[in-house]
C-alpha cells in the first residue's frame, strides 16, 4: 500500500494565541480585580508627593529593605482623589497630625486597580489611620532617647554652664519666617544691648535634619554666649524633624547652651529634652533671655547702691566719733584733775610737815601727767582725723559726680541702656550723653573702632 508522503512527517505543534495589549491588559486588569476585591490595609512610608491642581494627591508608598539585603526595595503608585482628601484631612487633623508628607510611615486603605492607559497598578486610597503613624512616631522617639542615653550625651548640654548676662545670642530658624521675626522684635523692644548671629535653617521635612545640625554647628564655632533654636507652631508630624537623632545629637553634643523655642503646647521634642532649657515660642525664648539680663543688671545696680549705703554710713559714724571725742576727753581730764586736786589738798592739810616735800613732788608728777595726756590727746585726735579724711576720700572716689566733673560722661541709647561699644550703635541713631551739669541729646554721624595708635596714646595721656 502506498502511503502519503506527507503522512510520514512530524506534526508542527499548534503556536500559542498571541494577545493584543489591550487584552493582556484586560487580563491584568482582572486578575488585580479578582485578587482584590475588596479594599485592604497597607502600610509603607511616603516618598515623591505632590498636589495637582485639580485638588488630587500623588504619592508613591515604599518599603525600605535592610541594608545587609540585596533586594529592591518595593514600590506602588498610590492616589488620594479630591472627593476623599476632606475627610481624610479632617481624620488627621483631629488626630493632631499635619499633613502627610515624604518620609511619613502611613498605615492606608486602599483599593487596587490596574490602569491600562499607563499600565500601572494603582493603589486608591480613601482612608488613612492616623494612630498607625502617632504610634511610630513615639516609639521612634523612644528609640532617639535611648540612643542618646546610650552614648551618654542626653544630659550634656543641660550641664553646662550658661552666662549670668548672655547678650551675644546666635539663633537658628527659617530666614523671613514669624518665628524670626518675633524673636528679634522682642529682643529689639527691650531696650537692651544684643549682639545675634543668624543662621538660616529648614525647619521641617527630611531636607531640615542636616540644615539644622550644620547650622548649629557653625554657629558654636563663633562660642556665643547661647544660641536659641526657635520656629512657629505646627503639627505633631510639622515638628518631626525635632524628633530626628541627627538634630537632637547636635543638640546635646553642642559645647554652647541651647535654648529651643519650638511652638508647641502638647509633647515636647526630643530636641527639647536633650537642650539646656524649652521655651513653647520664640518670643517666650527671646522673653526669657531679657528677663535673664535686666535681673543681672538690677542686681549689679543694687549692689552699686549698697556699697554707696555702706560708704556713707561708716564716714557719718566716724564722723560722729570724732565731733564727739574732744568733748569727751576733755570731760573726762578735767573731772579726773579735778578729783585728784581734791585729794591732794586734804593730804596737804592732814599729813605732817615733812611728807610735804613728797606731796609737792607728786604735785609736780600730776603737772607731768597732765602734760602727757594732753600730748597723747591731740595725736590721737590728729590720727582718728587722717582716717576721717581717708574715709572721706574713698566716699568721693566711689561718687560718679566725680568723675563727671573731670570730664568722664556716660553715653546712652536713648531710652535705652548704656553704650559700651561702638558695635552697639550707628549712624542716625539718637544717643544721650550725661555730663557733670546736664545731659547732651545727639544724632550719631559715623562711628570707628579705636586702633592700636590710638590705645597708646590715650596711655600716654592717662
Amino acid at each position: 500500500m502506498n502511503e502519503n508522503p506527507s503522512t510520514l512527517l512530524p506534526e508542527t505543534p499548534a503556536e500559542p494565541p498571541a494577545y493584543t495589549v489591550s487584552q493582556l491588559a484586560a487580563g491584568i486588569r482582572a486578575a488585580v480585580a479578582e485578587a482584590f476585591p475588596t479594599p485592604v490595609w497597607v502600610t509603607g512610608e511616603v516618598a515623591n508627593l505632590t498636589r495637582s491642581g485639580a485638588g488630587h494627591t500623588y504619592l508613591d508608598l515604599t518599603e525600605r529593605v535592610p541594608e545587609d539585603v540585596e533586594d529592591v526595595p518595593a514600590l506602588l503608585s498610590a492616589v488620594i482623589w479630591e472627593s476623599r482628601k476632606a475627610a481624610i484631612n479632617q481624620a488627621l487633623k483631629q488626630a493632631g497630625w499635619g499633613k502627610v508628607s515624604d518620609g511619613d510611615e502611613i498605615k492606608a486603605r486602599v483599593g487596587v486597580g490596574f490602569y491600562p492607559p499607563q499600565g500601572r497598578i494603582t493603589l486608591h486610597i480613601t482612608e488613612v489611620d492616623p494612630h498607625y503613624t502617632l504610634g511610630r512616631w513615639r516609639m521612634e522617639r523612644e528609640r532617639v532617647v535611648a540612643a542618646l542615653r546610650e552614648e551618654g550625651v542626653f544630659e550634656h548640654n543641660r550641664q553646662l554652664s550658661l552666662s549670668l548676662a548672655p547678650y551675644r545670642v546666635g539663633l537658628v530658624t527659617s530666614e523671613g519666617s514669624n518665628a524670626q521675626a518675633d524673636f528679634l522684635a522682642t529682643l529689639t523692644e527691650s531696650g537692651l544691648g544684643w549682639q545675634v548671629d543668624f543662621h538660616h535653617s529648614g525647619v521641617q521635612g527630611d531636607a531640615a535634619r542636616d540644615s539644622l545640625a550644620g547650622a548649629i554647628a557653625r554657629l558654636a564655632e563663633l562660642a556665643p554666649d547661647v544660641i536659641c533654636v526657635v520656629r512657629g507652631g505646627g503639627s505633631t508630624t510639622d515638628l518631626a524633624v525635632f524628633d530626628h537623632v541627627e538634630v537632637a545629637r547636635a543638640i546635646a553634643r553642642c559645647a554652647v547652651p541651647v535654648v529651643t523655642g519650638i511652638g508647641h503646647e502638647l509633647d515636647r521634642t526630643v530636641s527639647d529634652l536633650v537642650a539646656h532649657r524649652s521655651e513653647k515660642t520664640p518670643t517666650a525664648c527671646a522673653n526669657w533671655l531679657v528677663d535673664r539680663n535686666r535681673g543681672y543688671l538690677e542686681s549689679v545696680e543694687r549692689t552699686g547702691r549698697r556699697v554707696a549705703e555702706t560708704a556713707d554710713y561708716l564716714v557719718m559714724r566716724h564722723r560722729r566719733f570724732l565731733d564727739r571725742s574732744p568733748t569727751m576727753l576733755h570731760a573726762t581730764v578735767d573731772g579726773a584733775m579735778g578729783r585728784f586736786g581734791q585729794v591732794l589738798r586734804r593730804s596737804i592739810e592732814l599729813l605732817p610737815a615733812q611728807v610735804r616735800p613728797r606731796l609737792k613732788q607728786a604735785g609736780r608728777n600730776l603737772v607731768a601727767h597732765r602734760v602727757s595726756i594732753d600730748r597723747e590727746t591731740r595725736r590721737t585726735m590728729r590720727t582718728e582725723r587722717t582716717r576721717l579724711d581717708n574715709a572721706v576720700a574713698v566716699a568721693e572716689a566711689y561718687d560718679p559726680r566725680r568723675n563727671l566733673a573731670r570730664g568722664w560722661s556716660i553715653t546712652r541709647c536713648l531710652g535705652g541702656g548704656l553704650l559700651r561699644s561702638v558695635a552697639e550703635v550707628g549712624p542716625e541713631q539718637v544717643v544721650e550723653t550725661v555730663l557733670w551739669d546736664g545731659r547732651v541729646v545727639s544724632k550719631v554721624l559715623e562711628t570707628a573702632l579705636a586702633s592700636e595708635s590710638d590705645d597708646a596714646q590715650g596711655d600716654d595721656r592717662l
